[in-house]
């Protein structure tokens, strides 16, 4: 790609999804207080975990054929119709091979009363995220983006449905996202060119080995995952109580906040990390991203550790306060995932799903072993802690290992000195007093004072792209004169 259309291309589809997923996370991020009124700390601790569970269902259900359709569907020669329809195929295997959740799930008090809602869950969500799969593979991008948005909507106006107007509670919870991952899908099946698939329908036995032998790695890797991202929930809930869960759910909700940025960035990085994968400025354009992405993300942490406290007196209700107690660790971890995944970029583009596999095995290892250190002594803070530790040795270990196919500079000077900062600054929130929160306004400074040039480059640039709308917005005014 052309070193004036790179730029483009990246702020295009940033754009496209910053669209959808901001979308998504500010609907999100304002059903919080729905839930926190709605539901008991000990309803939204279940509903959580039945989520947790349903996470990491999809991916054994479906094989993970969806991250195969994508990937596959981005190569220059890629058949669609070909793709799509193994796609199809493994869908309707896991309706099938599904329909055994229903039996295993009534063996267990906690999840009896909610089999049939974790199948339905389970299936509705896996085909959803295979079509929206699609439509980034074909880059229907706009069409993704309003996907999205229609996903998070739909779950919005029938929370608020079920859960404010029908107060059918736990139950409530899961129709509005089964409902909502059916209308999704019906939207992504169409608008991605699905049925056309389907009338083509053929199944070509070397791609499918070759898709399979792609995901199925992926499979354990989304395991590890869920160790690092969920397993700590089952376990707080298990040695605390689902109260202590319901709080530590809510913490977890915060940080989100920063992977959405996570997600927008490496998502479209991940397009134009495959296109400029034989420019002979590869390495220098990828350093250059990456301090970009360092700088934004240690900014936005710096800002939400910041205002945490006052925040959380008015977004939640008083029972679950506390939890800003736990989101040091949990912000400051997201901070090294969003690196992390960066880094991953490199492990797509040469379709090394391996490398996926053994990060999160390292990932999952560590936190595994700290949890059951940490929460029997320090409880909720202590699977916070190692949901922390687990983040941070994916990103050191991907930092080592994807050397192999791009240097990437993660030691740069005031990127270090600016990781510090950020771990006083988790601290100093435990200093809950007036003086606390000055402390935490200055060490904001302090960073913001490192990062001053990209600030000011940040501020120029919305200048100027705010002076080209008001003169466009001009031009038209005076040609309706």
């Amino acid at each position: 790609m052309k070193k004036n259309e790179r730029g483009k291309y990246l702020a295009k589809n940033t754009a496209l999804f910053a669209l959808g997923n901001i979308g998504t996370k500010m609907i999100s991020f304002f059903l919080v207080p729905i839930y926190t009124n709605a539901l008991s700390t000990s309803e939204y601790g279940v509903t959580d975990l039945i989520a947790s569970i349903c996470t990491v269902l999809v991916p054994i259900l479906t094989c993970n054929i969806g991250e195969s359709v994508m990937r596959f569907a981005l190569d220059e020669d890629a058949d669609y119709d070909k793709i799509m329809n193994i796609g199809n195929l493994f869908m309707i295997i896991s309706m099938v091979v599904g329909g055994l959740i229903v039996p295993i799930s009534t063996l267990f008090k906690s999840t009896q009363d909610y089999s049939y809602y974790i199948y339905f869950y389970s299936i509705t969500l896996g085909i959803c995220q295979m079509c929206n799969c699609n439509l980034r593979g074909r880059e229907k991008l706009t069409e993704y983006a309003v996907s999205s948005i229609l996903h998070s909507l739909s779950i919005a106006l029938l929370n608020i449905l079920f859960l404010v107007v029908l107060k059918q509670g736990v139950a409530g919870y899961f129709t509005s996202y089964i409902l909502a991952n059916i209308i999704t899908t019906g939207y992504a099946f169409f608008v991605g060119g699905v049925p056309s698939s389907i009338r083509h329908f053929s199944i070509d036995f070397k791609l499918l080995k070759r898709m399979i032998s792609y995901s199925v790695v992926l499979i354990p890797t989304s395991f590890m995952w869920w160790i690092m991202n969920s397993s700590d929930r089952i376990m707080v809930s298990s040695m605390i109580g689902t109260h202590a869960n319901g709080l530590y759910a809510v913490a977890y909700k915060l940080p989100t906040l920063l992977s959405t940025l996570s997600v927008i960035f490496n998502q479209a990085w991940s397009y134009s990390a495959i296109k400029e994968d034989k420019s002979d400025d590869r390495e220098e354009f990828s350093n250059k991203m990456y301090d970009q992405m360092v700088k934004t993300v240690v900014i936005i942490t710096a800002g939400l550790l910041m205002i945490m406290k006052i925040f959380m007196k008015l977004y939640v209700s008083n029972d679950y306060y506390e939890a800003w107690k736990y989101t040091p660790y949990l912000m400051i971890g997201y901070l090294f995932m969003t690196l992390g995944t960066f880094l991953s970029t490199s492990y797509t583009v040469n379709k090394d799903s391996m490398g996926f596999l053994l990060s999160g095995m390292m990932g999952a290892v560590v936190n595994i072993i700290l949890n059951f250190a940490f929460i029997p002594i320090f409880g909720v803070s202590g699977a916070a802690f190692a949901t922390f530790c687990g983040y941070f040795s994916v990103y050191a270990f991907r930092a080592v290992h994807t050397r192999k196919y791009l240097k990437i500079y993660v030691l740069k000077k005031k990127h270090i000195i600016c990781y510090i900062l950020l771990v006083v600054m988790g601290t100093t929130m435990f200093i809950d007093n007036i003086v606390g929160q000055i402390l935490l306004v200055v060490e904001f400074l302090v960073i913001s004072f490192i990062f001053r040039d990209f600030i000011i480059n940040i501020f120029n640039m919305c200048k100027k792209m705010l002076g080209k709308v008001t003169a466009k917005l001009k031009r038209k005014g005076n040609n309706y004169e």
